[in-house]
C-alpha cells in the first residue's frame, strides 16, 4: 500500500502491512514510486541505505493510506502477497488467534474491528487469556459501558489483582455515572499500583479520576485530597503547563 502523500511530494512511498503474531501491526517498508500523466507506475530511487530495505515499522495507530491497484503492482513487479509473509503465520489456536488479532487492533485504536474477534471469541471461550480486557477495553472504546461492566466484573472477581482490568472497569463506571461505584473501583485499583517512579505516575491518573468522582459525588475534602501528582509526570504537566 501507499503511504500519505503530501501534495508537495513528487513520490509515493509504499510497502506491505501485516500483523506479525508477536509484536502486531507491521510495515515492511519496499520503497518509493512515482504515477506518470497516464496513470503508470514508475520506480523512483530509493533514499534508504541498501541495509535499510528491509526496514520494519511497527504501527501503534491507524494511520492514511491507500491499496495499490492490480496493475500498479504489476508495474512495480510486485506480487500480490510476499513468499516471506508464510513466515508471519499465527499457528496459535482459533480463540487465542481471535484474542491477540483483537488486541493488535485495540492497539492501533480500531476497537469497532477488534470486536469482530473479540466478541466472537468471548461466546466460544470466556475465560481465554487476556480476553476479558481487550473486550472490556474495546467496549469502553466504543462507549458501550453496560457491556464493559458486564464482561468486567465476573472477571475481576475472579483475578482482583488484574489492574489493567480494575482500571477498564473503573473507566466504564464513571461514564456511566455511577460515581460511588467508580470510587471503590478505583481506590481498589490505586491500591494495586507499586511505588516505582513509573507507578506512581499511573497511580497519579487513577487519583486524578478519583478525585474527579468524588467531585461529581460533592465530595469537596476528598476531591482535593486526590489531586496530586509526582512532579514531570504527565498529570503534573497538564496542572502545570508552563514547567518542565
Amino acid at each position: 500500500m501507499a503511504l500519505y502523500h503530501k501534495p508537495e511530494d513528487r513520490d509515493y512511498t509504499y510497502g506491505f502491512v501485516y500483523i506479525d503474531p508477536e509484536a502486531g501491526f507491521t510495515l515492511h517498508y519496499f520503497g518509493r514510486f512515482t504515477i506518470d500523466v497516464d496513470g503508470n507506475y514508475h520506480s523512483a530511487p530509493n533514499p534508504l541505505p541498501p541495509d535499510k530495505y528491509g526496514l520494519k515499522i511497527r504501527l501503534d495507530q491507524n494511520g492514511i493510506a491507500a491499496l495499490l491497484p492490480p496493475h500498479g503492482l504489476a508495474q512495480l513487479g510486485l506480487p500480490e502477497k510476499p513468499d516471506w509473509l508464510k513466515f508471519y503465520e499465527d499457528k496459535a489456536d482459533s480463540v487465542t488467534h481471535r484474542v491477540n488479532w483483537g488486541s493488535f487492533y485495540n492497539g492501533i485504536g480500531d476497537s469497532s474491528r477488534a470486536i469482530e474477534y473479540l466478541e466472537s471469541a468471548y461466546r466460544e471461550r470466556p475465560d481465554a487469556p487476556k480476553l476479558a480486557f481487550e473486550l472490556t477495553y474495546a467496549y469502553n472504546a466504543l462507549e458501550r459501558s453496560q457491556d464493559a461492566i458486564r464482561v468486567s466484573k465476573g472477571e475481576f472477581a475472579k483475578n482482583p489483582k488484574d489492574e489493567l482490568l480494575c482500571r477498564e472497569m473503573a473507566f466504564a463506571y464513571l461514564h456511566l455515572k455511577s460515581y460511588q461505584e467508580a470510587a471503590t473501583q478505583y481506590q481498589a485499583c490505586i491500591a494495586l499500583c507499586g511505588d516505582s517512579e513509573s507507578q506512581m505516575a499511573e497511580k497519579s491518573e487513577l487519583a486524578m479520576n478519583l478525585s474527579s468522582t468524588y467531585q461529581a459525588l460533592a465530595d469537596t475534602p476528598d476531591s482535593e485530597a486526590w489531586r496530586w501528582a509526582p512532579k514531570g509526570s504527565p498529570v503534573y504537566r497538564y496542572f502545570h503547563p508552563g514547567e518542565q
